[in-house]
């Protein structure tokens, strides 16, 4: 054996072998909630299954990053939870008002067991940009949505409805900022557009 391949074999005996990495498990209480709806779902009982899937919801929430889903330009005001109608394209004219549709996803939800409500607390702010970047327009804190609800609140959907008038033909993008206030976290979507002359 050559010096060289001594001395490797010597450092290969004298540093330690690391331990592999741990296994990542799902949280305890996840799977519990998906073996009780199954033994529910088994049972024939509707309430005690879906119970369990909005626990399970619930904890899967918890480790969600704060994001939003589903965001659509609308054709119309949306009438409730995905019940929308798409805008086939983001050209616009100036009377022509910009519906936003989205449903955040991951922000912090207090619970309180004792009194059985869930408490969740977002506000917005959106800035209106020009092709070059420059702020046109924009309100901090226009849109407050915070309530409490019996039921975990998975499913809330936010309609934002933006003015177009008086600006002339071009091309904008909107950066919508949702910002939770329990969590402190934010996002922020930002909506091409294009507006065309009357």
């Amino acid at each position: 054996m050559t010096r060289l391949a001594c001395l490797i074999a010597m450092l290969a005996l004298a540093v330690p072998a690391l331990p592999a990495p741990p296994a990542v498990a799902a949280p305890a209480a996840f799977n519990q909630a998906l073996d009780d709806a199954r033994r529910a779902l088994d049972k024939k009982d509707p309430a005690g299954a879906l119970e369990s899937l909005r626990r399970a919801t619930a904890l899967a929430w918890a480790e969600l990053p704060f994001t939003a889903l589903n965001v659509h330009l609308t054709a119309a005001p949306p009438s409730g939870y995905g019940q929308f109608i798409p805008r086939v394209d983001n050209v616009y004219r100036p009377s022509e008002p910009l519906i936003l549709y989205l449903e955040p996803v991951g922000f912090a939800v207090r619970h309180d067991p004792k009194a059985g409500v869930y408490t969740y607390n977002l506000t917005a702010d959106f800035n209106l940009v020009d092709a070059w970047g420059r702020v046109v327009g924009g309100r901090r804190d226009f849109g407050r949505f915070g309530g409490q609800s019996r039921n975990f609140p998975d499913r809330f959907p936010l309609t934002f409805t933006y003015s177009l008038s008086g600006l002339p033909p071009g091309d904008y993008r909107v950066e919508t900022t949702l910002r939770d206030l329990i969590g402190k976290h934010s996002h922020t979507v930002v909506t091409p557009l294009r507006i065309e002359g009357p």
